[in-house]
């Protein structure tokens, strides 16, 4: 069995059993597998894994020439590390990688191995995905554009990628102090129509 068709029939069976809420016992056998996967109702979650197979592959061939790294998946449950990632890595002193597994083993291996960075955190869930962006510093957020509302004439800014130091909601904050703080990060904000595919001087500002 080929690498493609072999991905694809682990990926469906992750989609049947999550759609599901089913887990096999433990080494199932693999005949009754087998059987699973051939029969008709089967092929269905074998046509969204094709999809969702398909969007990874186009995603990765877009940025064909970063180096991938794969992270094996640890084992341990838990809603946090449940989604596949495609993460793409943007750094000042390693460059731009990206770096392939689920969502909690991803994230430890970048917060272990890179400093100054921002990440795009791709999570592709039951034949769906999803966009994360996130900066290095915890106090530092990145906020995608405003696309779908039902009002009309949204501001400017709210159609534009910021990244801005966080305002604390602490509500024993003075009014004064609030507008304070949102006034620096205002004053600290950096705004794009599209996030930058580098690490840019700008953002040793934040």
């Amino acid at each position: 069995m080929e690498q493609r068709e072999q991905e694809i029939r682990e990926l469906a069976l992750k989609i049947f059993q999550r759609r599901l809420d089913f887990n096999f016992r433990a080494n199932p056998d693999p005949a009754v597998i087998d059987k699973l996967v051939e029969s008709e109702p089967f092929q269905y979650y074998i046509e969204e894994a094709t999809k969702q197979y398909d969007k990874r592959t186009k995603a990765l061939e877009v940025n064909k020439n970063y180096p991938v790294v794969e992270i094996a998946s640890d084992g341990k449950s838990g809603m946090a590390g449940g989604a596949y990632v495609l993460a793409f890595v943007y750094s000042k002193f390693k460059g731009n990688v990206v770096v392939k597994g689920y969502m909690r083993e991803v994230e430890d291996y970048i917060k272990k191995n890179f400093t100054h960075y921002f990440v795009n955190y791709t999570l592709w869930y039951m034949g769906s995905h999803r966009d994360i962006w996130k900066f290095w510093k915890k106090d530092i957020g990145i906020h995608e554009p405003t696309r779908r509302i039902k009002r009309k004439n949204i501001p400017k800014e709210d159609r534009m990628f910021r990244v801005r130091p966080y305002v604390s909601w602490d509500y024993d904050l003075s009014p004064e102090e609030r507008e304070k703080q949102h006034k620096e990060a205002d004053e600290k904000q950096l705004v794009f129509k599209r996030m930058p595919k580098r690490w840019i001087p700008e953002f040793d500002t934040l």
